[in-house]
This record gives C-alpha cells, sequence and structure tokens, in this order.
C-alpha cells in the first residue's frame, strides 16, 4: 500500500472542497480527510475577485490540515467555466529505422505534435489526453511502446481555456502560500470519480450539476472525447424560485433543499409548504406543485442545453452507458427522470464517487465527486504521467486515461 497522500481543491461557485487521500493495494481511493467551506469570488466556475476567492481556499486549506492533522504539499486544483473547450487533434511520426521499435519519446514526440496547433492570443491548452494511437493504420493501439511500425499517430484530447482565468484561479491558491500540482478540468475529474472502467469504455456522458455551471464530459472508448461547460446550475434553480415565489434567497434555498422535487408523484401534488414571502411576517400555504414547476422547467432548459452539446460531440446515439448525472444539483429528486425524459436515454443514474475510508460516507456524496476524481488522477500519477519537455510546469505533461506510458 503507498503512503503518498495527495490534496485535492474543488473551486466551486458555491463551495471550496479540500480532500486528503492516498490509494490503497487494491487501488481505491482511501479519504483520510475532506472540508468544505463556502465559497466567496468566484461566479459560473471563474475567478471573479482575487481576495476572496484566496480567503475561500486558505479557510478551506487550513480547515483540512488543523482536523485531521494531514500534511499539505501541493495541491491537484479543479477549473470549471464556459471558456473551457476540448477539441480533438492529429499527430502522426514516421519511425526511422522501419525495424526498430517505438520509444516512450516516440509516443511522447507524436502527442506533442498533435498539441502543435494554433491557439487564440487569449486562450492556451490546460490538458493534453491521448484518445487513441494508430500503428501503420491500425486503429486502437492502447500501449505502442515496443510494438514496430513505420508510421505512429495519434488522437489526442486538447482541452483549452480563457489564459486569464487559469492565471487568476492559479495566483489565488499561490497567494496562500500552497503549490499549484496541476489544474484539471471539473467534468474529467467528476467522471473519472463516478464511472467504471467498462462505462469509460462502452461509452458514457457524464453531467455534473454544480452551483454556477453544468459540466459535461464524453467518455469513449477508454479516453475522454469531448469535454464543454454550460453556465447553468442549481443557483439558477434558487434564483428562479425567489424570484417567481417573491421570497427572500435564503427562504428560496431552503424550500429547494427541503421540498424541491423536479418530478412530483401524484400524492406529494396534493401537499402543500409554508412559505414566507418578502414584506411578509407570517408565512402562507403555496402547493408544493408550484414550486416543483418552477424547479421542473429550469431542470428542463439545463437538460436541453446538455443534449445539444453530447450532440455536439457527435456520440449521441452511441453511449451505451447513458449519461450519469452528478455534482451538488443531481441530489434534487425526480431529476434523473427529467434528464431521461429529454435526452431520450434510458439509462441515467446518479453518480456517487468511488472511494474507501473513516470518511467515505461524507466522501461518497454527489457533490464530493470533482474532489474525489481530482485526488484519483494525481494518485494514478506515477504510473501514467509523463513531461512533455525538460520543464517542470505542469502545464508541459501528458496524461492518458490508460497505461499507455510503459515504465522505463
Amino acid at each position: 500500500m503507498t503512503n503518498r497522500t495527495v490534496t485535492a481543491l474543488d473551486l466551486g461557485s458555491t463551495k471550496v472542497v479540500c480532500l486528503s487521500a492516498s490509494k490503497t493495494e487494491a487501488g481505491h481511493v482511501n479519504v483520510e480527510g475532506i472540508v468544505a467551506v463556502p465559497c466567496e469570488g468566484v461566479q459560473k466556475g471563474v475567478v471573479t475577485d482575487l481576495d476572496k476567492t484566496a480567503m475561500s481556499i486558505d479557510n478551506a486549506v487550513r480547515k483540512l490540515a488543523r482536523e485531521f492533522e494531514v500534511p499539505v504539499d501541493g495541491l491537484v486544483v479543479s477549473l470549471s467555466g464556459p471558456h473551457i473547450e476540448g477539441l480533438n487533434a492529429q499527430g502522426f511520426l514516421p519511425i526511422v529505422p522501419k525495424t526498430r521499435t517505438i520509444t516512450r519519446e516516440d509516443v511522447l514526440q507524436v502527442v506533442n505534435h498533435s498539441r502543435q496547433m494554433m491557439t487564440p492570443p487569449d486562450r492556451e491548452q490546460i490538458q493534453a489526453i491521448p484518445r487513441e494511437f494508430r500503428i501503420d493504420g491500425q486503429r486502437n493501439i492502447q500501449k505502442p511502446i515496443g510494438m514496430s511500425g513505420s508510421k505512429l499517430e495519434v488522437v489526442t484530447h486538447i482541452i483549452c481555456g480563457q489564459s486569464t482565468h487559469l492565471q487568476n484561479a492559479e495566483r489565488a491558491v499561490k497567494m496562500t502560500g500552497n503549490r499549484v500540482d496541476q489544474i484539471v478540468v471539473q467534468p474529467l475529474a467528476s467522471g473519472l470519480a463516478v464511472l467504471t472502467d467498462e462505462e469509460i469504455e462502452l461509452g458514457t456522458a457524464v453531467v455534473d450539476i454544480g452551483g454556477g455551471t453544468t459540466d459535461v464530459a464524453v467518455f469513449s472508448g477508454g479516453a475522454i472525447a469531448f469535454t464543454a461547460s454550460i453556465p447553468v446550475g442549481g443557483q439558477h434553480i434558487t434564483s428562479d424560485m425567489f424570484k417567481l415565489l417573491k421570497t427572500s434567497p435564503e427562504e428560496a434555498e431552503r424550500l429547494k433543499q427541503e421540498y424541491g422535487s423536479a418530478k412530483l408523484s401524484a400524492h406529494e401534488q396534493e401537499q402543500f409548504v409554508d412559505v414566507v414571502q418578502l414584506g411578509q411576517t407570517q408565512a402562507r400555504p403555496l402547493p408544493r406543485k408550484v414550486v416543483s414547476d418552477i424547479i421542473e422547467c429550469r431542470v428542463r432548459e439545463m437538460a436541453k442545453l446538455v443534449r445539444q452539446q453530447i450532440e455536439k460531440s457527435g456520440l449521441y446515439g452511441v453511449l451505451p452507458g447513458g449519461v450519469v448525472l452528478t455534482g451538488g444539483g443531481s441530489g434534487l429528486p425526480g431529476i434523473d427522470l427529467v434528464f431521461a425524459e429529454v435526452l431520450g436515454y434510458q439509462r441515467v443514474r446518479i453518480g456517487h464517487p468511488i472511494v474507501v475510508g473513516d470518511y467515505a460516507r461524507v466522501a461518497s456524496l454527489p457533490a464530493m465527486s470533482t474532489a474525489v476524481g481530482l485526488a484519483k488522477y494525481a494518485l494514478e500519477e506515477g504510473d501514467e504521467f509523463a513531461p512533455a519537455s525538460a520543464t517542470d510546469s505542469w502545464r508541459d505533461r501528458i496524461r492518458s486515461l490508460k497505461t499507455l506510458f510503459a515504465r522505463a
């Protein structure tokens, strides 16, 4: 069993989750400590106030270290927001002489070739994830190292983001005196936390419903094939409720947490809930169906936007694994039923992170998916992480979801 411990930081629009974890001999994520604190300074996944964001991060890291007495030596940080965009690029490399075997350096070189794409001045590459290798036209090669051929090709999923948003997130962490070891986009991390190997191989879409954004990742053939971020999340449901019900944001959030549902049963539709409206001191009864209708309307809009993104991936009709909903917003009762209706998939389930340890009960909540996925990503580093250059910057590293790089 490895003694290496990593610290994950999920920087969200409503909360910061800080998690410490190691890996068991069986390969499971063992959660050694986890905290969540309110987040200020982040809207729709991007930093809007450096000082407030840094303070929120510092609160989370200090609370983790204090309550669980775990060392914090570098952070693996999540990144979200509508500026995130994933695309697929190809690279190729002639093998000279043709009789020699393909080496680790060949693999790194061909992936780097796929990264030589024109990027607008205000954007930069965040992650490069090989999807598929090909040798002399033969597809679906998983481990090209050690094989023979005359031409090596790769299809790489490259995730880009706006430079200023990326730099601001990194700067907020550094302002607390901590080091950024890696930045991972939120939908990739969430997918790693809640999907099985079979679902990643067969084809499955992950939908992470956060406070300010809904992030989408499509996995197929054992790799990530598509990423996108939609600027609509659970906060928009609360906003709809306090505007339409004429209540305070706090009262709307309470109603959502206690009585919120995207799909009511016949019995529940006959129920009433007490609502305190603005300017009133006494609560008035309101049909629960009114609350549910507001929620369902927004959830349907979110599901339609998600469907558009999955269709954009070109894999809408070839996802045997269906759709997995996760994130804090996936806790609304009936949300899976509404998504199933809109997306047209028979299989839509709520995804819980797969973890072990004394704090597994808390860490297995859908709201913790990104943090657990960050830890899983970092803990696999020894097997599947490789520098693309001589520098030590996380920006210059390549990561696959399979063990594509043989150990030297």
